[in-house]
């Protein structure tokens, strides 16, 4: 039995291996450390965060998925909160919530190769489950992204669960590549912002605060 654990073990350490060097090269290919200095390399932060909420050979699709968003979450802040100008976040904002390529045109040159990996990474994410006929798991993806965009003032960052956050969205992402133990009432569940979600969402973003506050 023991033996039987350790080939287990060796092999799962192998997929996770695998697993990672896929999405490193995905990442070296884009070239955000030359184009985007100002952004975090998060990706293999991302990837370790992700194989804590399932670490199974199955959920495979799921962890190289939720890893690609992560980073580019991670992009899309690091643009929102570091970065761009207000005019610029204006058509950013707008592309990001219309999800057309067509959109790149109206965007500073810099964000054009960020936002287009982001519509390559959803479209991906489209193509590996539309043979099961799961396409609809990636509209809910793709909504909950467009609300962690949503910029309230400080009493409706207090009343309603803290929508910038981006915990919620990532959630919902996280079913995507999960197989047939999610169905669409899962999403729709999710969707509709129950108290699991709302209170996981609230120490997410203090916690981030507070790592990121300076006295």
């Amino acid at each position: 039995m023991l033996e039987f654990a350790k080939i287990d073990f060796n092999m799962l350490q192998f997929l996770h291996r695998k697993e990672l060097s896929e999405i490193c090269r995905w990442w070296k290919d884009l070239d955000f450390q030359r184009k985007l200095p100002y952004a975090r390399d998060r990706v293999v932060e991302g990837y370790f965060w992700i194989s804590g909420v399932y670490f199974e050979p199955q959920y495979s699709l799921g962890r190289k998925m939720l890893t690609k968003v992560i980073a580019m979450a991670s992009i899309v802040d690091d643009t929102y909160d570091s970065y761009a100008t207000y005019e610029e976040l204006i058509p950013y904002t707008n592309a990001i919530e219309r999800w057309d390529i067509k959109c790149i045109d109206e965007l500073p040159e810099y964000m054009k190769p960020s936002y287009k990996a982001l519509l390559d990474v959803y479209e991906e994410m489209e193509q590996s489950v539309a043979e099961h006929g799961r396409q609809y798991r990636v509209e809910y993806a793709k909504k909950a992204m467009d609300s962690s965009n949503y910029k309230p003032s400080f009493e409706e960052f207090k009343a309603n669960a803290l929508p910038t956050c981006g915990y919620a969205m990532l959630a919902i992402t996280s079913f995507v590549g999960m197989g047939d133990i999610v169905t669409p009432e899962t999403f729709k569940w999710a969707a509709s912002d129950p108290k699991i979600i709302q209170a996981s969402t609230i120490i997410c973003r203090f916690m981030d605060d507070v790592a990121e506050h300076k006295v």
